[in-house]
C-alpha cells in the first residue's frame, strides 16, 4: 500500500502547491527606469531601457514608462535575469539549514535552483513553501534518481530514503532487468519530480529502455555524464536533456567500466579535449540538444579538488570551451549552494571559473547561468530571460558584468516574482 499512497501524496502535494501559490497576494507593479538590460539571450546590452513588472511577470521591456506602485531608478545600473543554478542539492541536513541556505542563495541573486537528487519529501515541501511565500527561496525544481543495484549502498541515498529499503523509494529507485519501468517512471512523477536523473551502475541497453519509457510518459531525463558502464554517447542516444560534470565525459574515449566511484579519475591525457572522440561527442550533444553542466569550480578549486586536479582541470576547461564553440548549450551549476566562507552563492565562483578557466566570455557565462540553464532544466518557457511573459526574476547590479564577470557580485537589487527581496544602498 505504501507506493500507491505516495503516488497519491505526490499528486496532492503538487495540487496543494498550486492552490497555495494562487492564494498568495499579487506582487505590486514595479517599473525599473532607464536601466541597461542584459536579457540573458546573448544579445548586446540595451541601454536606457524601461522594464515593467506586473503581477509577478515581466510586462514590457522598452521605452514606455507608465505609472506603477513602485519605481527603481536604474540609471547607471544593469538588469539581468535572476541567476539559475542548474545543479544543487537542497536536502541532506535539517529543515532550518535548508531554509537558511535557500535564503542566502536568493539574496545572492540566484532566483531558481535545480535539485539534482536527495530526499524528495523535504525538497518538495520546500518547493511548496517557496511558491506559497512561506520561506525566502529561489524557485526549486527537482529530480527523482534512477541507478543500478550496485549504487544503493551509498550512505547518501540510504539517508535520503529513510523508511524504505534502499532502492525502493519512488524518488531513489533501483533499476534492474526485472524492474517495471512504466511503474517506476510513473511513481517518480508521482513524487512531484519533473525530471529523472540517471546516476550510476546502468548499462547502455538499460538507459535506452529508461529513455523510451520516459519519453512515452513525457518525463525529462538528465544524467551524470557517464553512468558506468553506459558512456556519454549512450546517454545522448537515450534522450537526456543535460549531462552533468564535464570531467566524466572523458570516459567516452576509455574502455567501458562498471567502476563508478572512479568517475572523476579518468585518463585525461589519453583522450584529448580537441581530439576526434570528444569532437564527435560534443557535436552529437549539439545535434540532439543535450546541454553540458560542467561544474568546473567544485573540481578545480572546491570540495572535489584532489591529487588529479592539476591534470583534470585544464582538460575540463578545454572541453567546456570546445562545447561552447561547437554550439552546445552550457548550463551553469555548482553541485552546492553556499559556503560559510563566502557571503554570496557559489554560483558566482562557477561563473568566474567559466571565464577565467574555460575562457568563455563574460556574456557567454551569463547566458549559461540564465537562458542556458533554464533551457537545460526545462524552465525556459517561464524563466531565464528578460522578456515579456517571463517570471519577474531580476538581478540588478551596479557595474557591467559583460565587462567583468565579477560584477555579478555587485548586487543592488534582487527581485523575485516581482517582489524586491534585497535592496542595497539604494532608494526607490
Amino acid at each position: 500500500m505504501r507506493r500507491p499512497f505516495l503516488l497519491l501524496l505526490g499528486v496532492l502535494v503538487a495540487g496543494a502547491t498550486v492552490i497555495m501559490a494562487q492564494s498568495r497576494p499579487p506582487a505590486p507593479s514595479l517599473l525599473i527606469r532607464h536601466v541597461t538590460v542584459i536579457d540573458g539571450t546573448g544579445a548586446p546590452p540595451r541601454a536606457d531601457t524601461n522594464v515593467l513588472l506586473r503581477d509577478g511577470r515581466i510586462d514590457t521591456v522598452g521605452d514606455d514608462a507608465p505609472n506603477t506602485d513602485l519605481v527603481i531608478d536604474g540609471r547607471g545600473l544593469f538588469a539581468l535575469p535572476g541567476l539559475i543554478d542548474a545543479h544543487v542539492h537542497v536536502s541532506g541536513g535539517t529543515w532550518a539549514e535548508a531554509v537558511h541556505a535557500l535564503s542566502r542563495t536568493l539574496h545572492g541573486g540566484v532566483t531558481t535552483v535545480f535539485d539534482m537528487a536527495g530526499d524528495v519529501r523535504m525538497t518538495s515541501d520546500l518547493s511548496r513553501a517557496a511558491l506559497a511565500g512561506e520561506i525566502e527561496s529561489p524557485t526549486i525544481g527537482y529530480v527523482s534518481l534512477f541507478a543500478g543495484p550496485a549504487f544503493f549502498t551509498d550512505p547518501r541515498v540510504v539517508a535520503a530514503s529513510l523508511g524504505f529499503r534502499p532502492g525502493e523509494a519512488p524518488w531513489n529507485r533501483e533499476i534492474a532487468a526485472s524492474t517495471d519501468l512504466a511503474r517506476a517512471v510513473a511513481e517518480a512523477r508521482g513524487a512531484g519530480a519533473t525530471t529523472i536523473k540517471l546516476y550510476a551502475a546502468l548499462d547502455g541497453p538499460t538507459v535506452r529502455r529508461i529513455g523510451e519509457e520516459a519519453a512515452r510518459q513525457h518525463v525529462r531525463l538528465v544524467a551524470h555524464a557517464t553512468v558506468f558502464p553506459a558512456k556519454p554517447s549512450d546517454l545522448v542516444a537515450a534522450g537526456v536533456s543535460m549531462l552533468a560534470h564535464a570531467a566524466y565525459l572523458v570516459w567516452e574515449g576509455m574502455p567501458p567500466s562498471a567502476d563508478f566511484p572512479k568517475r572523476a579519475r579518468g585518463d585525461f591525457a589519453a583522450v584529448p579535449a580537441d581530439g576526434p572522440v570528444m569532437t564527435r561527442l560534443l557535436q552529437s550533444m549539439k545535434d540532439h540538444d543535450v546541454a553540458l553542466n560542467p561544474t568546473l569550480w567544485i573540481f578545480s578549486d572546491g570540495p572535489a579538488k584532489d591529487d588529479l586536479s592539476a591534470t583534470r582541470t585544464p582538460w575540463m576547461n578545454a572541453v567546456t570551451k570546445r562545447a561552447q564553440d561547437l554550439g552546445v548549450t552550457v548550463a551553469a551549476g555548482v553541485d552546492d549552494m553556499i559556503a560559510e566562507r563566502d557571503p554570496l552563492p557559489l554560483l558566482h565562483r562557477e561563473l568566474e571559473t567559466l571565464v577565467d578557466g574555460a575562457k568563455l566570455t563574460p556574456m557567454q557565462a551569463l547566458v549559461a547561468a540564465t537562458h542556458g540553464a533554464a533551457h537545460a532544466i526545462g524552465m525556459d518557457a517561464a524563466r531565464g530571460t528578460l522578456a515579456p511573459g517571463q517570471a519577474a526574476d531580476v538581478l540588478i547590479v551596479d557595474a557591467d558584468p559583460t565587462v567583468d564577470i565579477r560584477n555579478t557580485r555587485r548586487i543592488r537589487y534582487v527581485i523575485k516574482d516581482g517582489r524586491i527581496v534585497r535592496a542595497e544602498g539604494a532608494t526607490r
